[in-house]
C-alpha cells in the first residue's frame, strides 16, 4: 500500500493525432493527494482533481490553451509513491485519458490551478529495472 506521492507530472498527448504535447509539473491539494491514493491503492474512481502550481513545458506540437476552456487529452501521470511496508519511493506510471482546464487566467505555461476530470486508466505500470 502507498502512503505518500511526490513529484507528481502528467506528459500530456493529442488524443486525435497521438502527438506529445509537453509536461506538466504540479503540486496535488490534500484532497487529491489522498484521491490519487486512494485510486492507485483500491481502484476507487476518480471525480476531479486540482492540482496547484502547474509548469507546463511545452512540445513543438503544443498549441496555446484557451484559459478556463476543457481539454481532452491521453497523458501519462507519473509520480514517486512511497511504500508503507518498506518506506521505499516506486516510480509509478499511469496511462490515462482525461479531460482538464485551467482554473486560472494567468498567460503562459505556469498555472496556479488546473482541475482534471472525468479521468480513465488506460494501464498502471510501476517502473522496475
Amino acid at each position: 500500500m502507498y502512503i505518500h506521492l511526490k513529484n507528481p507530472t502528467v506528459d500530456a498527448y493529442n488524443l486525435e493525432t497521438g502527438k506529445f504535447i509537453g509536461e506538466a509539473r504540479f503540486t496535488p491539494t490534500e484532497e487529491s493527494e489522498k484521491a490519487l491514493l486512494d485510486w492507485i491503492n483500491y481502484g476507487i474512481p476518480l471525480s476531479s482533481l486540482i492540482m496547484l502550481d502547474s509548469d507546463f513545458a511545452p512540445s513543438e506540437n503544443y498549441v496555446p490553451i484557451v484559459p478556463t476552456q476543457t481539454y481532452h487529452q491521453r497523458g501519462i501521470f507519473r509520480a514517486l509513491l512511497e511504500d508503507s511496508s518498506t518506506g521505499e519511493w516506486v516510480p509509478v506510471e499511469v496511462h490515462i485519458t482525461y479531460d482538464w482546464r485551467t482554473r486560472s487566467t494567468e498567460s503562459g505555461n505556469y498555472f496556479s490551478s488546473v482541475e482534471f476530470d472525468k479521468i480513465k486508466i488506460d494501464r498502471i505500470v510501476r517502473i522496475e529495472y
